[in-house]
């Protein structure tokens, strides 16, 4: 997954997303290197990265439902993923008081 949000055919898909996340987080991302996705914060860039790159036919956008979520997540980003177990943790997540940040620190790539 990774690799790819690295090609050159990804980053002229992604300029827009990478100058952003530039501008934002000071992280030049075709400069970023394996060893640098132990940080939370890249892996978690690389993983939205990689969403974009592979959904950008139908534009990148995530659902809001969680249902839609889990065949998106299936379709996009674990083919060989359980959807009622992706719908239990995110349950689970829902539940909890970090979620408002973890919803402000990614949406500045809506």
């Amino acid at each position: 997954m990774f690799e790819k949000t690295q090609r050159i055919l990804a980053g002229y898909i992604l300029i827009k997303y990478m100058m952003d996340i530039k501008k934002n987080f000071g992280i030049d991302w075709p400069s970023v290197e394996w060893k640098d996705l132990r940080k939370p914060l890249y892996s978690a860039i690389g993983a939205r990265l990689h969403l974009l790159y592979e959904s950008r036919m139908k534009n990148g956008n995530i659902p809001l439902s969680v249902d839609d979520q889990a065949k998106f997540w299936q379709t996009y980003y674990r083919p060989d993923g359980d959807t009622e177990h992706f719908k239990k943790l995110t349950m689970k997540f829902e539940n909890r008081e970090y979620k408002c940040l973890l919803r402000a620190a990614f949406h500045w790539m809506n």
